[in-house]
């Protein structure tokens, strides 16, 4: 028997929680439980929530794990020009497009359960790289330890003379 509701769990996330941990918390109650988000939003009405309702509002359901949440928010914080879950034709969808030619992803070690999907995965940003698109790949803790490192291999990307593909 839980000792509390998920939609308890929550609310209390969005305010205790730091923020990334908050929001996965939040995003996973509305996904995974259904727990829907006119109602979280109503517990959180008073004047005093407002970082608590941001934090809502950024469970928006389009990152897929808690280290694209972080990278999501790493990325916002530098103020970069960004897309996420992205198609692109002949490659697939990918993490994070940024200025329209840089594809980053973070992939743990989970996603590669297997040779053939690490396979996969090269063949996939091979292809993107032939098509113009500069690619980047991090694992989790390579966002959640060294940001600044992650930040600086990016912006050096950006740097490069590049045309959209």
């Amino acid at each position: 028997m839980p000792v509390a509701s998920v939609e308890d769990t929550a609310i209390h996330a969005l305010t205790c929680l730091p923020e990334v941990d908050a929001i996965a918390v939040a995003q996973s109650a509305m996904e995974t439980f259904g727990i829907p988000r006119s109602m979280l939003a109503s517990e959180l009405s008073a004047d005093f929530y407002g970082n608590a309702r941001r934090r809502l509002a950024k469970a928006d359901g389009i990152s897929e794990s808690v280290p694209e949440i972080s990278a999501r928010l790493l990325f916002e914080s530098a103020a970069l020009d960004f897309l996420r879950q992205v198609e692109i034709e002949g490659v697939g969808r990918v993490d994070f497009l940024i200025n329209g030619w840089l594809i980053v992803e973070v992939n743990g070690y989970e996603f590669h359960s297997s040779r053939d999907a690490w396979r996969k995965d090269m063949a996939r940003l091979n292809a993107a790289q032939a098509l113009g698109y500069g690619t980047l790949s991090y694992a989790p803790e390579q966002v959640w330890n060294s940001p600044g490192h992650v930040l600086a291999e990016i912006h050096t990307m950006l740097q490069r003379d590049r045309r959209r593909p």
